[in-house]
């Protein structure tokens, strides 16, 4: 047990580097290489998608974990959550092209799917736009794999692991109001830039610092054991 902490202490101790490093690229790109508001918002959307790829993959290691009827049970829960959480990040990325991205994408941003791959094809086809995704992607398979480690024991409890990811939504959205604010109203894009940084690297900070262990807890709903297992899941969206 003893061993796992100190693993699980220097994963948190990476988490937190990646974390700063990640601020420090977008804050980088907006003091010297004049990002948008519209530019650092679409980093953290696309966050938002790698956090949900990785918590499918979550939902199914710890199935795989339980036996077989925790795996049908995860691929159910999989699907769903792919279904709910997809449909979540495609409004806010829909959201964030229509809100923010208007001047630098331009044209018309009609349709569902098309506002989102414009954003994506703008923000990638930037080399200092794939450094910050990567490092942004990077400080979540770290989390990932210490997540991964601290599980190896107790399973963790699929619904739990569900609805995880859903907290980074809300504060995706309430910095979009804040920034919309500061920037519509202010007129500070770069004061709303470095603020949504800010904000983010709080939120990291405050998340790595979670422990991943704690007491066991009953399930808060009538789910059978093998997919709701007792063990802490160790979640970190």
């Amino acid at each position: 047990m003893g061993s796992i902490t100190a693993e699980a202490d220097k994963w948190r101790a990476v988490d937190l580097t990646l974390a700063i490093a990640a601020a420090v690229i977008v804050v980088y790109g907006v003091l010297v290489l004049d990002w948008s508001v519209f530019v650092v918002i679409a980093l953290f959307w696309f966050e938002n998608v790698v956090i949900g790829v990785l918590n499918v993959a979550k939902m199914l290691i710890a199935g795989a974990r339980i036996g077989t009827l925790g795996l049908i049970g995860a691929l159910a829960l999989a699907t769903f959550f792919t279904v709910h959480y997809g449909m979540f990040t495609v409004g806010h990325g829909v959201f964030v092209a229509s809100l923010f991205g208007k001047a630098e994408l331009g044209g018309s941003l009609d349709g569902l799917f098309a506002p989102l791959g414009r954003m994506l094809e703008y923000l990638f086809t930037d080399r200092d736009g794939w450094l910050a995704a990567a490092g942004i992607a990077l400080l979540q398979v770290a989390a990932f794999v210490r997540w991964s480690m601290a599980t190896r024991v107790t399973p963790a409890a699929l619904p739990n692991l569900m609805f995880a990811p859903y907290g980074r939504i809300v504060v995706l959205h309430v910095t979009i109001i804040v920034s919309g604010i500061l920037v519509g109203m202010l007129k500070q894009p770069v004061l709303g830039a470095l603020l949504l940084v800010a904000l983010k690297l709080i939120f990291d900070i405050a998340t790595v610092s979670r422990p991943v262990t704690g007491k066991l807890r009953p399930p808060l709903l009538p789910i059978p054991s093998l997919i709701n297992s007792r063990g802490d899941d160790a979640t970190r969206p």
